[in-house]
């Protein structure tokens, strides 16, 4: 792992290499990930956990139908499972090539999973800043959360933050813009500045554009 070294560290940009489901249910490609990111120079690999049975149901219609492999929004979800030993060979993986394992839970069920799996933080997704139990369950856990904070109200994000201060854990705001690709005038990257004076922890950027450039100007930003 990163030795000593505090995962929030105001002398270093942690820097994550976002798998989320990339590798589509393979295994194999998963772990390529994980060589991957480290083999650049990353300090994190992130990856997300879904539970079919937790999030969805055979009867859910698609939102936006992007897959041609799964008739259902549930069969695609079931697809990117991966059992509770699989993830723990991610996990193992990513301490043997020295970077911090994170996947982001989108049920209780998946909070469970990751904290038998070991995860060196939380890292909350856009659309769980409102999951009040999900709070109250990786609060319990004691380790440091990173909150992204797209799709959400000021006010949202401000109940999100009282929620993890108010726990004594560490916490990292990123800013986020949940478009796929994010557009260079809508990154946000001044949000950043904005909240560092508003919460007085960390904060970063999680960056969607498909370029290296907003994450070089987040950095450059301190």
């Amino acid at each position: 792992m990163q030795g000593d070294r505090e995962l929030f560290s105001k002398n270093h940009c942690l820097i994550i290499g976002e798998v989320a489901q990339a590798h589509d249910g393979s295994l194999g490609m998963a772990h390529a990930y994980i060589d991957a990111i480290a083999n650049a120079g990353a300090d994190a690999v992130k990856f997300q956990t879904h539970i079919a049975a937790a999030e969805s149901t055979p009867e859910e219609p698609w939102r936006v139908k992007f897959s041609r492999q799964d008739a259902t929004r549930y069969d695609y979800w079931k697809r990117m499972e991966f059992t509770e030993e699989q993830w723990l060979g991610l996990k193992q993986h990513a301490d043997e090539r020295g970077i911090y394992f994170l996947s982001s839970p989108f049920s209780l069920e998946s909070v469970e999973l990751l904290t038998r799996v070991g995860v060196a933080a939380w890292k909350i997704a856009s659309g769980e800043v409102s999951n009040s139990p999900m709070f109250e369950r990786i609060s319990d856990t004691k380790l440091p959360v990173l909150l992204s904070t797209g799709m959400s109200s000021m006010s949202e994000i401000d109940a999100a933050v009282e929620r993890v201060l108010s726990r004594n854990l560490p916490l990292a705001v990123l800013q986020c813009t949940s478009a796929y690709p994010c557009p260079p005038e809508k990154v946000g990257l001044n949000v950043i500045s904005q909240f560092r004076e508003r919460y007085g922890c960390a904060v970063g950027l999680s960056d969607h554009s498909g370029t290296i450039y907003p994450g070089l100007a987040a950095a450059a930003l301190g």
